[in-house]
């Protein structure tokens, strides 16, 4: 809802979204188009507090129109002088659809700045609460209707916008209040970051949702993964429209995605897939299966090769041998130096179960508040920080979020999330990654985040921004770092899946070298020309999050951590019976990669 309103240039008080929240939806699709037809006349930047709410909910639109057609909604809000010191400034950015392009516009009544963010900034809050009331007066003559309807913003509101400066000047005194200065190896250790953009998404967004575009889309994870197998077993896949002139034949090797799988009424396994031209049967008999020489979970929409018996029908062919693109086995690569790795993901800034005290607490610790030689030993030489999602707690992610929040503002959220990441020290290198409660478009892949947020890191020399999936190399070794929301999917399509195994969830994704394998779950995917979500190259270390729960595990060489979270159980996952390892972070030495896992667990170091 929050995303529709910024569309057409609407930001909404916490007022205002609370009522809109408890319309039905229809009334909310109809007001907003309402808005939207009437910003075709005035298109005035707007701030929807109630007055005007009930104005765009309670009156016709012809009413509305012939009342505020010429209404300056901005000159209301922010005094003249404000306005002509904006207008000095020679460039500002727009975010263009997750692009990280920029572009120059020095009109800013007709456009939202970094003065009027999605949220009700300290700005606009001084300058109602001090300003408006002279305002009013001011107003000619076309005002002085509305004049008494109008009112400040309310106590509640700058009650919200105190507590926000409150915490951000809390926040940006962790490094001073810690005495204990330690010796920092790892400041004398230069980062080595490499990000593989041809694998990132940002700026790269073509699909409109058409038939084509979907087309594209699986044609694409086809060929990657059909390539892969390939390569794999070095043979070219037989084309499935073809088959029927090698029938008779016993070794056979076909590639298809499936499109269909069901069990026939004497147990086997009856499988369809499909390439660019037509489908093929493909049967999997359950003593192989019993055995353990065919697989028994086959998912819908997966890439897969089989090599078997074609009878003399030749429309079916009897598998003897499945061939997945799998990881290939190698040794467990490492670094040089000796410098240390911490993994976060699912901070949920914003939330009312978001552990501030624990956090802080962590943060203190990567500025030297050690209590042994074992913490310093480990924090001089901590080199990374890899977060894989969830930032903030977002807002508008599920119904009735906005009573589980004590910022109900998206900007509020990241401004507090970015003092953070401010406090950690210059030396250790920040790497992001977004996740589905993030500010993005929901579907994957998620491109990084879009400038208005960036901007809140203007200055941090030491992060890079990822897009999600994001593939990066950190120094000499390849991280996939991906939030992980198909892991709600794989959990109920796979029985060897449990949440509280990440692993068991990360290897089915390494196993057929795709992060969403089923189209159409709960995990949405954009159909893009290129498929982003196949896993290209080979990981080292596979990092994910949005489960709630640390785990860690080795698969054919590639290190597997999945990252727990900085937020208490929730009513949902109470509901779910999902139990999250809360204030845990799990930290890898790079040069001994996999032999052992270290945790910071609220405070204390423990090894496993």
């Amino acid at each position: 809802m929050i995303e529709d309103f910024l569309n057409i240039e609407v930001l909404l008080t916490p007022e205002s979204f609370n009522k809109i929240n408890k319309l039905p939806k229809d009334k909310q699709i109809t007001l907003i188009e309402k808005i939207k037809e009437f910003k075709n006349l005035n298109n005035k930047f707007i701030l929807l507090d109630t007055y005007f709410l009930d104005v765009f909910l309670n009156n016709d639109l012809e009413e509305i129109i012939k009342t505020y057609k010429n209404f300056n909604f901005l000159d209301y809000y922010i005094p003249e002088d404000n306005l002509k010191n904006n207008q000095n400034k020679e460039e500002m950015e727009f975010d263009l659809d997750g692009d990280r392009s920029k572009v120059k516009n020095s009109e800013i009544k007709d456009k939202i700045t970094n003065k009027i963010n999605i949220n009700i900034t300290s700005e606009i809050n001084n300058t109602i609460t001090n300003n408006i009331a002279n305002e009013i007066k001011n107003k000619n003559n076309e005002c002085i209707e509305v004049e008494n309807k109008y009112a400040p913003i309310d106590n509640e509101n700058i009650k919200l916008e105190n507590e926000r400066k409150k915490r951000i000047s809390q926040i940006k005194s962790i490094r001073n209040s810690i005495n204990n200065k330690i010796n920092y190896i790892s400041k004398d250790i230069d980062s080595k970051i490499k990000v593989y953009d041809q694998w990132d998404i940002t700026g790269r967004s073509t699909c409109e949702g058409s038939i084509e575009d979907f087309i594209k889309y699986f044609r694409s994870r086809y060929n990657k993964i059909k390539s892969l197998i390939e390569k794999k077993i070095n043979r070219r896949a037989y084309p499935l429209n073809r088959i029927y002139k090698r029938k008779g034949e016993n070794d056979v090797f076909v590639v298809g995605i499936v499109s269909d799988v069901n069990t026939t009424t004497k147990g086997h396994k009856r499988v369809e897939i499909e390439d660019e031209n037509t489908t093929f049967t493909v049967i999997l008999m359950k003593d192989k299966i019993a055995k353990g020489d065919l697989p028994n979970d086959i998912l819908l929409d997966e890439v897969i090769g089989f090599i078997g018996y074609v009878p003399d029908s030749g429309n079916i062919m009897f598998a003897n041998e499945c061939v997945r693109p799998d990881l290939t086995p190698k040794k467990i690569k490492s670094t040089e130096e000796k410098i240390y790795a911490a993994f976060l993901s699912d901070i949920h800034v914003g939330s009312y179960e978001f552990l501030e005290d624990s956090f802080r607490k962590f943060i203190k610790f990567l500025n030297g508040d050690i209590k042994n030689g074992l913490e310093e030993k480990i924090v001089s030489r901590l080199k990374y920080i890899s977060i894989a999602g969830d930032l903030i707690d977002g807002v508008g992610i599920y119904p009735g979020q906005e009573y589980d929040l004590y910022d109900v503002d998206v900007m509020s959220q990241y401004s507090e999330i970015g003092a953070y990441i401010e406090q950690i020290p210059e030396h250790i290198h920040v790497i992001i990654s977004p996740g589905n409660h993030d500010a993005l478009r929901p579907a994957e892949p998620q491109p990084v985040f879009p400038s208005k947020i960036l901007k809140l890191f203007d200055g941090l020399d030491n992060v890079t921004f990822l897009s999600n999936p994001g593939y990066v190399n950190v120094h000499g070794l390849d991280f996939l770092v991906y939030h992980g929301r198909s892991f709600d999917d794989i959990i109920g399509q796979i029985s060897s899946a449990k949440y509280t195994d990440p692993p068991s969830i990360m290897k089915e994704l390494l196993k057929r070298r795709h992060l969403c394998p089923t189209y159409g779950g709960r995990c949405p995917i954009a159909p893009e020309d290129e498929d982003y979500l196949v896993i290209h190259n080979e990981p080292d270390i596979f990092h994910t999050g949005h489960i709630h729960i640390n785990g860690y595990g080795n698969y054919k060489g590639t290190i597997m951590v999945n990252s727990g979270t900085f937020q208490e159980q929730t009513e949902f996952q109470k509901k779910m019976g999902i139990h999250p390892t809360p204030a845990r972070v799990p930290i890898l030495d790079l040069s001994k990669t996999g032999e052992q896992y270290i945790e910071w667990n609220n405070g204390k170091l423990t090894v496993k």
